[in-house]
């Protein structure tokens, strides 16, 4: 500790508040209770889960380095909300330190101060620490090998490059997407190559060329899974093939993390404001001082995105929290171009930013409509109200999850999303390593005197007020009663004997 420098552990303190404030306040949802009711399962039920393939699709789109990690930490301090969540702030704590190292290396003490900062309260950052999903893993790995190859290439020991080689097989183990951002310095290594031309330059990309491929061979046992994987996302989850919208989105979930908030109108102009100033800001610091480092970095950026932009115009996997490696880069290139502005233009500019940034934060922590909702409030309602023979039904796996993650003991089950469908993303070997399996209302409620339906607000509102669950129960029961929890609606059927 004596050795960190008083402003950076500053950073990390307050890197620290901004992860932990409300951590165990969010409600957890689908993706969050699927990990961890996934990652409590036997390593080999994780992978039979995981490497099962349906109709040429993988069972599940994801590499296991995760759900193994996750099973083993939750094995030394619990599965409660605030126990699992402490993982990915680990994660992200430790990815902020790295990143101030990583520009003290590349430029100076002042430039990494600047980058750890905007990392601390970047929303798109926080937002991660705070999920029991594997980005923050990601994004720790993504950016502990860069620093890695950034020693390694200034130094030229081993130790370095074999770093850099086994941070760089646990980012691909994190997530399938991080392939891009490897592909990206591969580019830049060699863009750099040709365009110096020098004995240096070519030993650093025939360098670059086998620490890859070796790489590429602590990945291999999983590469053959790769295009199933793929094939999986583009069959059957909610992925467009992106356009200049989805670009243009790119650049606000990087600064102000549209995806985990829904933003209120008044805030959205001064967020597309905010990541436009940030974009401005960077290329006119860039063509200013011409600095190539920064350059190297922006291209890092810049690849990775347009790599997956490209791929998704035939197979649509574009989803921007894969590419948080970038964000991570993107958001260290406006530390590094504040701190070469001159101080009464940098006041400013971070003034303006800053503000948004806290109207930001302020919606992303206050926010848990959908697919979030008060499931403990829910469980004990319906145990409070229940008859031994009722049938409790979720519409959709979305809110099923989570509820029974916060009560086991409570009897529920949900229903089937339609086959072939972009919601159909349960595949039955998941169910299966699971144990959890999908039913139909008419095996679900066979025989019930009373249903209760769990079916969020969004799902109603969608269907034009004549969802198909609803209708097919009313024809066979009435529905006497009704309440709201957040975006959840809690519905009850009673048979015409009840």
């Amino acid at each position: 500790m004596k050795r960190i420098p008083g402003a950076a552990l500053g950073i990390l303190i307050l890197a620290a508040v901004l992860r932990l404030f409300n951590l165990n306040g969010r409600p957890l949802w689908y993706d969050e209770a699927f990990a961890i009711l996934y990652a409590e399962k036997s390593l080999s039920a994780i992978l039979s889960g995981t490497l099962s393939q349906v109709a040429g699709a993988a069972a599940d789109v994801h590499p296991v380095a995760y759900y193994f990690t996750l099973h083993v930490w939750m094995r030394l301090f619990g599965q409660t909300p605030l126990a699992v969540r402490m993982l990915s702030v680990c994660y992200s704590l430790a990815t902020v330190a790295l990143v101030y190292r990583l520009m003290g290396d590349l430029f100076d003490a002042k430039t990494a101060r600047w980058a750890a900062l905007i990392l601390a309260v970047a929303p798109f950052q926080i937002a991660y620490a705070q999920e029991t999903r594997m980005y923050a893993m990601l994004g720790f790995w993504s950016a502990a090998a860069l620093a890695a190859y950034v020693r390694a290439w200034r130094t030229g020991r081993p130790a370095a490059w074999g770093a850099f080689i086994i941070c760089g097989a646990l980012a691909l183990y994190s997530h399938n997407l991080a392939f891009a951002f490897f592909a990206a310095l591969g580019l830049v290594v060699l863009l750099n190559w040709a365009l110096q031309r020098t004995r240096q330059a070519g030993l650093l990309a025939l360098r670059t060329a086998l620490a890859g491929l070796a790489m590429a061979v602590l990945f291999a046992p999983w590469l053959a899974r790769v295009p199933a994987q793929l094939g999986k996302i583009s069959q059957a989850y909610w992925v467009p093939r992106p356009g200049p919208l989805e670009l243009a989105q790119t650049a606000l979930v990087f600064a102000f993390d549209f995806e985990n908030a829904a933003m209120p109108r008044p805030l959205t102009p001064a967020a597309l404001f905010g990541a436009l100033l940030i974009l401005a800001l960077i290329v006119w610091q860039g063509a200013r001082r011409r600095a190539r480092r920064a350059g190297w970095l922006a291209l890092l950026v810049i690849i990775p995105v347009a790599l997956v932009f490209v791929i998704s115009q035939w197979r649509p996997v574009y989803i921007i929290r894969g590419l948080l490696p970038a964000a991570t880069l993107y958001l260290a290139l406006l530390g590094w171009a504040l701190a070469g502005m001159p101080r009464p233009a940098r006041a400013l500019f971070g003034a303006t930013l800053a503000l948004i940034l806290g109207a930001t934060l302020v919606v992303y922590y206050g926010y848990a409509g959908f697919p979030r909702g008060p499931y403990t409030e829910l469980n004990a309602f319906i145990r409070a109200h229940r008859a031994p023979s009722d049938v409790i039904v979720h519409s959709n796996k979305l809110s099923f999850f989570p509820a029974h993650v916060y009560d086991r003991d409570l009897a529920q089950t949900f229903l089937a999303d339609p086959a072939g469908a972009g919601s159909d993303t349960l595949a039955l070997p998941t169910q299966q390593a699971l144990g959890l399996f999908a039913t139909d209302l008419q095996t679900a409620t066979a025989g019930a005197p009373r249903v209760w339906l769990i079916i969020f607000r969004q799902a109603l509102e969608e269907a034009g007020g004549a969802h198909p669950h609803v209708e097919w129960l009313a024809t066979r029961f009435r529905l006497t009663q009704s309440w709201v929890f957040g975006d959840l609606r809690l519905l009850l059927f009673e048979g015409a004997g009840s």
